[in-house]
């Protein structure tokens, strides 16, 4: 059994230089790479099939988002008569008004258009308090409808912002389709990910509808979201760690079990399962385990905001909690499962999860 096994973990180099050669073969692989080339290892060295979902393939698509027609808020304009409009020529209300109505401004992405609305918002407030030192009776007419809009667009924002949310490309992408799993050492923008999404929940607050958004500042996070696509990103990564383990850790179980360490000494094949165990999940696969964890804590207030939100709809909320809560349970029970399968087997042999010598 010896040098078979030997032969069979090893296919970068000579027995002697193991580790440097395993290290130098996978290194830069991604965690979809890791998975398969940790599970291959293990079958060979005891000898068993590999699952049959790793012949298939470990990483599915997330389910799929409700499109965007039914998750988007459907918003009425407030009507202006002709009067009311040339009236309004004298504050800037009528030009903001004016560029609503043109073909561009019908056509406004979800980005631009909440951008307008929180103009619109300070605007009806400047023209308001502007016609009311007027003091004469048809201002202070026009002055209580304006403000009877302002209301009206105060209750409208927050479903242009929900829209934002759900009907805009960047963040559809970001929250239903990854380009790519975590990784160590790339993770394009995923840090400042974090920030633009926070930076994008904001906008949904008090603050906004008294001070207007930056259109600039807006599309370069949006950008970032987009790029990065971390929510979708880290969900895929979760779900690909947890479909893989979930098939590889019954089947293991007995075959670990079986592997003799007599009155707890090591034998050859279990100090060449724990070198295994070792290079690929402790090495490769843990670490973007870790990754997963740490994003997962970082967006989880963000997820709680969303959840208890009135202006998301409860299709985008149901997507949001199955991926961040029940999948991350699902994911976290079998790492542990996992883990505590492998701390079982090590220990009994008297074998710490060291790196091979």
């Amino acid at each position: 059994m010896k040098k078979p096994a030997l032969n069979a973990v090893i296919r970068c180099g000579a027995v002697s230089i193991a580790a440097l050669s395993l290290i130098g073969c996978f290194g830069g692989t991604t965690v979809k790479h890791s998975l398969e080339d940790y599970a291959e290892r293990i079958s060979r060295v005891l000898d068993m099939p590999l699952p049959a979902s790793f012949e298939k393939g470990i990483v599915a698509p997330l389910p799929k988002l409700t499109d965007s027609a039914t998750l988007k808020h459907t918003i009425e304009g407030i009507s202006i008569n002709l009067r009311e409009f040339y009236a309004l020529q004298d504050c800037e209300l009528g030009t903001v008004v004016a560029e609503r109505n043109t073909s561009l401004g019908k056509s406004q992405l979800p980005s631009q258009r909440l951008v307008h609305e929180s103009k619109l918002l300070t605007v009806l407030k400047d023209c308001e308090a502007a016609l009311k030192e007027t003091e004469n009776d048809a201002t202070t007419q026009l002055a209580n409808t304006i403000a009877s809009w302002r209301e009206q667009k105060t209750l409208d924002y927050a479903k242009t912002w929900g829209n934002l949310i759900q009907a805009s490309q960047e963040l559809r992408l970001a929250l239903n389709t990854p380009e790519r799993l975590l990784s160590v050492e790339n993770n394009k923008d995923a840090l400042s990910s974090v920030n633009a999404l926070f930076f994008v929940d904001t906008l949904n607050s008090a603050e906004s509808l008294e001070n207007p958004i930056d259109s600039t500042e807006l599309e370069e996070q949006l950008q970032i979201i987009r790029s990065a696509r971390l929510p979708a990103t880290l969900w895929q990564t979760q779900q690909t760690l947890t479909y893989a383990l979930s098939e590889l850790t019954p089947v293991l179980s007995a075959k670990l079990a079986a592997v003799s360490c007599p009155d707890g000494r090591a034998s050859d094949q279990a100090e060449i399962l724990r070198n295994v165990f070792y290079l690929f999940f402790i090495e490769q696969i843990q670490p973007v385990g870790s990754l997963v964890n740490q994003y997962h804590y970082k967006l989880m207030p963000l997820w709680d905001a969303w959840l208890s939100d009135p202006s998301l709809h409860v299709d985008l909320k149901a997507y949001i909690e199955s991926q961040s809560k029940e999948g991350f349970k699902q994911y976290s029970q079998a790492m542990q499962a996992h883990v505590a399968l492998w701390q079982e087997f090590l220990g009994r042999c008297n074998l710490s999860p060291v790196a091979p010598v």
